[in-house]
């Protein structure tokens, strides 16, 4: 296409109407994220009551009705818009938390639990399952331990961050879903910073007696990631399976290099809606 007629093609979308250019962005991350759109497709397939729900009142009041249905404990426990998050963990597994073999009663570490959407997804696919979540937010640390309590999630929630060092840091916020002790990677850190405490996975996981093997560690802590695992080297030589979260390329290059000299074998993975240089990253220790 020339140069003329891609302005002209901008300019027409740009008055096209709402509902065009809300297809245009949904038919480009349908095509950057087949596999995932495709798990969306089955999913709502065996949900037909959620496309009814959505096509009448929108797809987060639907999502959280569905929750209401199918997991009723933590009733009215999250919002609108945290609906969203609840179903891309539950619904969607966009972690993929369905496809792994954790064993009897399995040791799940889970690093920036947030709320808990992550936590209470294995304990509900595993219901023996003893997780240690770490949250450093303090708000959405008291509604991690509520959840735990609520759902009656076994294991132990931590109020602190994960990283390279012991201590304290600075956690930069912008909102209840995102905030990081690395505001290099989320420039748009405006909404105030808190002092948080500082811990290394391989300092509290020994000091606290969790030295058995790790089933499952999740990793979502908006670019810190790579100070995560640099304190996680004795955790990772007892860990089979870890899903990380990455925010730049260098992030993921990062990553796979010291999963991989850990013995894991690594598979980055795009996720739905995420800016360029985002997505998964999903590692299995190798036999």
């Amino acid at each position: 296409m020339s140069t003329g007629a891609g302005r002209m093609a901008a300019r027409m979308l740009r008055k096209a109407s709402p509902y065009t250019r809300r297809g245009a962005r949904w038919a480009k991350r349908i095509a950057l994220h087949p596999r995932y759109t495709a798990t969306v497709g089955r999913t709502l397939l065996q949900h037909p009551r959620l496309v009814v729900l959505a096509a009448r009142k929108g797809s987060r009041p639907a999502l959280l009705a569905e929750c209401d249905r199918l997991y009723p404990g933590p009733r009215g426990s999250f919002s609108s818009y945290e609906a969203g998050f609840w179903g891309q963990v539950f619904l969607f597994d966009e972690y993929e938390v369905s496809s792994l073999d954790l064993g009897h009663r399995p040791l799940v570490v889970d690093v920036g639990a947030n709320v808990g959407f992550f936590s209470w997804r294995v304990a509900a696919s595993h219901p023996g399952a003893r997780v240690v979540a770490f949250e450093p937010q303090g708000e959405n640390f008291d509604r991690l331990r509520q959840l735990f309590e609520d759902v009656g999630i076994e294991g132990e929630t931590v109020d602190a961050a994960c990283g390279d060092h012991e201590g304290s840091a600075t956690l930069y916020l912008r909102n209840s879903f995102t905030h990081t002790v690395e505001p290099s990677m989320h420039p748009d850190m405006d909404s105030g910073s808190d002092s948080v405490k500082m811990v290394t996975l391989d300092g509290h996981m020994a000091g606290r007696r969790w030295g058995e093997p790790v089933a499952l560690m999740k990793i979502d802590v908006e670019g810190a990631e790579v100070q995560v695992l640099r304190g996680a080297g004795e955790t990772l030589s007892r860990t089979a399976n870890v899903v990380l979260e990455y925010h730049s390329d260098q992030s993921l290059r990062e990553c796979s290099a010291i999963l991989t000299a850990s013995g894991f074998t690594c598979r980055p993975k795009r996720y739905w809606g995420g800016a360029p240089g985002e997505g998964l990253l999903l590692c299995r220790r190798m036999a």
